[in-house]
């Protein structure tokens, strides 16, 4: 009962002070718009948040799939005439081509639904 009783009050006590914390304004920096609205590089609707990721993914994979087919042109020029290693050299070529057009893929899709959904690009 009276560990109840003090608990009661000190949960009292705490949102009573509670409103003295809440009457302050906070006013967060937008972490993606550091020079201030209308800045270069401002991320500032979720539209273009959402463009910049994907951009930035788009770039990755299709940077990763011109170095894979580095990869398979120089396997393919070092497998002697060796049958296996052709055949993993042409996979390798295959699967990189996969990953241009998954690249290219994305990006023409981020602009479709843009375009479908009528946000500004």
């Amino acid at each position: 009962m009276k560990k109840s009783l003090i608990f009661l009050l000190v949960c009292i006590g705490l949102l009573s002070v509670s409103g003295l914390a809440l009457a302050d304004t906070i006013t967060l920096p937008n972490p993606l718009c550091l020079g201030g609205p209308g800045s270069a590089g401002c991320v500032d609707s979720i539209q273009l948040l959402i463009k910049k990721i994907t951009d930035f993914v788009s770039d990755i994979i299709g940077i990763l799939a011109v170095l894979m087919f580095v990869i398979a042109g120089i396997m393919f020029v070092i497998s002697s005439g060796n049958p296996e290693k052709i055949g993993t050299a042409k996979k390798m070529a295959i699967y990189a081509a996969w990953g241009v057009a998954i690249a290219l893929a994305g990006k023409a899709l981020v602009q479709i639904i843009t375009a479908v959904i009528g946000a500004p690009s």
